[in-house]
């Protein structure tokens, strides 16, 4: 479909499931040689063996929180496939709890994967893209959340980390514009990944019951998420650059005003 991305060189972190391994299938789908990034040793690798070609891919186990992980994955593309093209920040970490008891401790361990990994992975790749010719040197998308722009109970933490993701995006993307080196942000809504049915599954009425409530009345699923991911790096988005694109099924254009019926 893309035919672009053919031979092009990808680091997805978070690619042990959900929008991480949805995502990892379609580049694979499209030809991408591919480096995933997990800190689940057994769930990245049982995602590389799914891959249409496991054979363009290979593994990294290790917490993006750790700036070392980011540059080792940039060296890895580099040294494996000969370049690095494309990098999704998909790995993120969430507590649920009020802002008034959250700790220290845990405040810090969300910002450290969510905000600080995203981070260290935008920085290792810029340092890796500059080196390609053209006037598309690279493409990098990060997973936000709704949270990042409006108020959600329980998920102050995350929220916080993630609009400081949004910011981090549009910062990257206008300074890097003129090398040919695109940044942009997904904010997606509720998807059907292990983590969010986790949850969905504490409501009264059940993953189903909960999903009813959304504008769509369903769970987004990750490849929804990952068809959006797969634009975004190709050059069908030549021209998007810095943008939010909320890929949530209309949840982020209501209000949550009481219902009338």
């Amino acid at each position: 479909m893309y035919q672009d991305l053919q031979n092009r060189v990808a680091v997805i972190t978070g690619a042990g499931s959900g929008i991480g391994r949805a995502t990892a299938q379609l580049l694979s789908q499209e030809d991408c040689q591919l480096v995933l990034n997990d800190v689940n040793a057994d769930q990245v690798e049982a995602t590389r063996s799914e891959l249409q070609a496991p054979d363009r891919a290979v593994t990294l186990v290790g917490d993006i929180g750790n700036p070392a992980t980011a540059d080792q994955l940039a060296a890895l593309a580099i040294e494996h496939f000969g370049a690095l093209h494309i990098w999704v920040n998909n790995a993120a970490r969430s507590l649920f709890g009020p802002l008034a008891s959250c700790s220290n401790e845990e405040w810090d361990t969300v910002f450290q994967v969510t905000l600080n990994g995203a981070f260290y992975g935008v920085r290792s790749a810029l340092q890796a893209m500059v080196r390609n010719p053209g006037p598309a040197a690279g493409a990098i998308v990060n997973i936000a959340s709704g949270a990042a722009l409006a108020g959600e109970e329980g998920l102050g933490a995350y929220g916080a980390a993630k609009a400081g993701l949004v910011n981090l995006t549009r910062t990257t993307a206008v300074e890097n514009a003129r090398a040919g080196i695109r940044c942009n942000v997904i904010l997606p809504g509720p998807i059907a990944t292990p983590p969010m049915l986790a949850a969905a599954a504490q409501s009264p009425e059940g993953v189903e019951g909960w999903a009813a409530q959304t504008v769509p009345g369903r769970l987004g699923q990750p490849e929804e998420i990952a068809r959006a991911i797969v634009f975004l790096v190709s050059e069908q988005a030549s021209y998007i650059n810095g943008a939010l694109l909320c890929v949530d099924g209309g949840v982020s254009a209501r209000t949550n005003s009481p219902r009338f019926n």
